[in-house]
C-alpha cells in the first residue's frame, strides 16, 4: 500500500496543518527522519558463521554432540556481536544519533556527501583526529558534518553511511525544522 493510499481518515491533527506552518509540537516524534542500522556486509557474515562453525570443529574428536552444540553457540555468539557493533544513524527530534553518541543538529554545519576517493582521503590521509568518527570499512561512501559549536572540541562528524544522500537530506531537513520552531 503506497503512502498516498492512506485514508484522509488517518491523518492527526498536526498533519492536518497549513503548509509551510510550523510542525505542532511533537509531530513525528519517534519517527526518524533517517534511521539506517549499517549492518556489515555478506562476507562478514559468511566469516562470522565461519569461524563459529569452526570452534566446534575442534572439539570434534572428543564429542560430536559437544561439538555441534559449541558451534551453534559460537554461531550466534558470532551474529550477535556482529549486529551488536553495528552503529545505528538517526535523524530524528532535531537530533543525529551516531552510534552511542547524539548531538542536536542546529550544532551542525552544511553535511557533505563523500564517495570514492573524497570518503576515501577523508578516512586515511585526510584524517582529522578531532573529530568525532563511525567508520566502517564495508562501506564505500559517507557524510561529514562541521561541528558548529566552539565550546566543542570536536570538529567535525564523520560517519559511514550507504545512503549518504538520504543522511545529508534528513540532517539538511532536520535543521530547517529547527530553524522555524526557534
Amino acid at each position: 500500500m503506497s503512502a498516498s493510499a492512506v485514508p484522509p481518515a488517518a491523518e492527526s491533527p498536526s498533519e492536518r496543518s497549513a503548509a509551510g506552518a510550523a510542525p505542532a509540537p511533537g509531530r513525528g516524534a519517534g519517527t526518524p527522519l533517517h534511521r539506517e542500522h549499517l549492518l556489515p556486509g555478506v562476507g562478514a557474515w559468511v566469516i562470522g558463521v565461519a569461524i563459529g562453525a569452526a570452534l566446534g570443529l575442534v572439539i570434534v574428536p572428543l564429542h560430536l554432540g559437544a561439538a555441534i552444540a559449541l558451534s551453534a553457540v559460537s554461531i550466534v555468539i558470532a551474529i550477535v556481536l556482529l549486529i551488536s557493533y553495528s552503529p545505528v544513524l538517526e535523524v530524528s527530534d532535531g537530533r543525529f544519533r551516531l552510534g552511542r553518541a547524539r548531538i542536536d543538529v542546529t550544532e551542525l554545519g552544511e553535511p557533505q556527501v563523500l564517495r570514492g576517493e573524497e570518503w576515501a582521503l577523508t578516512i586515511g590521509q585526510d584524517f582529522e583526529p578531532l573529530a568525532h568518527h563511525e567508520v566502517r570499512g564495508w562501506t564505500r561512501s559517507g557524510i561529514r558534518v562541521e561541528v558548529l559549536d566552539p565550546q566543542d572540541p570536536t570538529t567535525a562528524w564523520v560517519a559511514s553511511t550507504r545512503r549518504p544522500e538520504d543522511l545529508a537530506l534528513a540532517l539538511r531537513t532536520a535543521q530547517q525544522q529547527s530553524r522555524r520552531a526557534a
